[in-house]
Order: C-alpha cells, then structure tokens, then sequence
C-alpha cells in the first residue's frame, strides 16, 4: 500500500491536469475567462504548497505550507461550482473533479491535525 505523501506526490499533477483539461472546453466562454485562470491557478498551488512543504525547514513551516495548500483546495471548489454552473450541471466530469479536490483537502486536513497535535 502507497503512503498518503506518496499518492499525494501522484494525485496533485493528475488534479491539475484534469483541471487544464476541463478547462480547455470552456476556453471560448466569456465568463469563463475570469473563472479559468483562478481555477488554474488555485489548482496547480495545491501542488506547489504540498511540494513546498515536503522540503520544509521546519515543523512550523511544513504545516504552515500545508494549511496553505489546503485554503487552495477550497478556493479551487469555488471555481470549480462556478464552472459547474456555466455548464449548467451538464459536464459529468466537474462533479468527480470535485470530490477528487475535497478528498485532497480531507487528506491535507489529516496530515495538519497530526503534525499539529
């Protein structure tokens, strides 16, 4: 069995790919131009922050990194919901992106409360 750093270190570049992939098909949207380059942008700071946090300095800075990471995660909610809308629940893959983004956010939400504590 993968450790949770492990599957992380594969799940965050999948997540900003399948984000850049979504995104891609709304592109000529009008509205979705101010959505698409803060999902993209929240999205892939997930993964920056949790790689950041791999080589922290210090306990204090690895969670700090972590809760950064984690404020990403729901921020990219937000504008996933926004996409959702524009399609008007129509596009099957907004919702499973979704949950794959909470589920990251639960982990990172673990890894906080264990380092934490």
């Amino acid at each position: 069995m993968q450790s949770t750093k492990q599957r992380l270190e594969d799940r965050l570049p999948t997540l900003l790919r399948s984000v850049i992939r979504l995104s891609k098909k709304y592109q000529t949207e009008l509205i979705a131009k101010r959505i698409i380059p803060q999902l993209v942008a929240s999205t892939g700071s997930i993964g920056a922050n949790y790689q950041e946090a791999t080589v922290a300095m210090s306990k204090k800075d690895f969670v700090k990194c972590l809760k950064i990471a984690r404020k990403e995660a729901r921020e990219s909610i937000i504008w996933l919901e926004g996409l959702d809308e524009l399609s008007e629940g129509t596009d099957k893959q907004i919702p499973d992106i979704i949950q794959e983004v909470k589920e990251v956010s639960y982990i990172l939400t673990s890894i906080i409360s264990k380092s934490e504590s």
